[in-house]
């Protein structure tokens, strides 16, 4: 990231509270409540759009490493307090979101195509064995692979 030359541009658009809070971001958000921060290029895009809490962390820590995420402890998306902030990959997001339940699971999932109800079922099957993988599989008209996981326990583990 190039670092903006108006760190007080910057600092305006946020509200600035005690070390421990939240540090809001008062100017434009994205529909998932992401700050976005203009950054002038000079070249034949005049600005680069940059989400607002990677230019705080980029402001107060330097360099964001390649292929790294900067990520909220606090889980709140228009948060830019740098201390709120920590730098983790893309999996180390995702685990945190699991730990604090943000993660949909089963059900809540809008892609599942499976019930609980459904998935205890595919188990009973397969352990009664009198069924294969991929006649459950089409039974229940999803792959063999996601049959697959629901046995070795990858998905819908929390189920037993």
């Amino acid at each position: 990231m190039k670092e903006p030359k108006e760190p007080k541009r910057f600092w305006s658009k946020v509200a600035v509270g005690e070390p421990d809070e939240c540090w809001e971001w008062l100017a434009q958000k994205t529909g998932q409540g992401y700050g976005r921060f203009g950054i002038p290029t000079g070249k034949n895009q005049p600005w680069k759009i940059r989400p607002a809490h990677r230019v705080s962390w980029f402001l107060t820590f330097g360099p964001i490493p390649e292929g790294l995420y900067v990520c909220h402890h606090c889980d709140n998306r228009g948060c830019v307090n740098p201390y709120h902030l920590f730098l983790g990959t893309h999996k180390d997001n995702q685990v945190d979101a699991a730990k604090k339940g943000r993660m949909a699971k089963g059900e809540d999932n809008g892609k599942s195509k499976l019930t609980e109800e459904e998935v205890l079922e595919i188990r009973e099957m397969y352990s009664e064995g009198d069924w294969t993988q991929q006649e459950i599989a089409d039974a229940f008209d999803v792959s063999n692979a996601t049959i697959y996981k629901i046995l070795k326990g990858k998905t819908w583990a929390w189920l037993v």
